[in-house]
């Protein structure tokens, strides 16, 4: 009797049917089904993120569940752990997301060879549009602040923690930099320590992560609208004058 051998592409006679393959898990049949098929995941991992950021956002760490982000997506939680060992990792992850969001939202505005107050005025514009835009990760990152300051319970959450601070840090240091700039190019006053004048600014351009929701009806130059009002508010308190401001304000 001849053994089930394969040379080449012919299979010799005497092999033995292949077995069947067997059928998907539920599990495996939503995962397949949320990513569109078997090509590239990388939409399952971002839609899970904003149905977390939207469940960590408005209902709390504490409140919020895997089951919740699941249900958000219209998918079972098996998606969710397929990517995420715990509802803890998710968070940290959500956190990461938004900073990256922040980020992008900066960088080339800070980057560019305008002069300081000029990519000032940009950049935080460009921020306010992204708090609006993306409020429910900033929201996710102002209770990873929170739980920082309230001491992490692991050594775990700590180095997650930590991290998001250091990203945060480094997010600040962006404005800190052109504030000082646009001081040393005497188009803002130097009339306080630069740590503090960049923690007032943030602090203006921060606050629609308080009061800001999307009202039915809203458009995007509505948003443009409260970004360029708010930009404007934040570069009077910091000292710009009137000439800056209507050069800056009024092109």
């Amino acid at each position: 009797m001849t053994s089930a051998r394969t040379t080449g592409d012919t299979q010799e006679t005497g092999a033995r049917p292949r077995r069947a393959a067997p059928s998907r898990s539920r599990r495996d049949r939503d995962f397949v089904a949320a990513r569109g098929g078997d090509g590239d995941p990388d939409g399952v991992r971002a839609a899970i993120l904003a149905a977390a950021a939207r469940a960590f956002g408005e209902s709390g760490y504490a409140a919020a569940s895997i089951d919740d982000v699941a249900r958000r997506m219209g998918a079972t939680k098996g998606i969710v752990y397929h990517y995420y060992r715990s509802k803890n990792d998710l968070f940290f992850d959500v956190c990461q997301h938004g900073m990256a969001l922040d980020f992008a939202a900066v960088t080339l505005h800070a980057q560019s060879r305008d002069r300081a107050v000029t990519r000032l005025r940009a950049m935080a514009e460009a921020h306010i549009m992204t708090m609006m835009q993306e409020v429910h990760f900033q929201l996710v990152i102002l209770q990873g602040v929170s739980r920082h300051l309230n001491n992490p319970t692991t050594p775990e959450d700590k180095a997650s923690l930590d991290t998001l601070i250091a990203e945060r840090d480094r997010y600040e240091a962006l404005f800190r930099g052109v504030i000082a700039e646009a001081r040393t190019q005497g188009d803002l006053p130097a009339t306080s320590d630069i740590s503090l004048a960049g923690k007032t600014f943030l602090a203006v351009i921060n606050s629609p992560v308080f009061w800001y929701r999307e009202r039915d009806g809203e458009t995007a130059d509505d948003r443009r609208t409260i970004a360029h009002d708010l930009a404007f508010f934040a570069l009077r308190g910091a000292g710009a004058d009137d000439s800056i401001l209507e050069e800056e304000f009024d092109r």
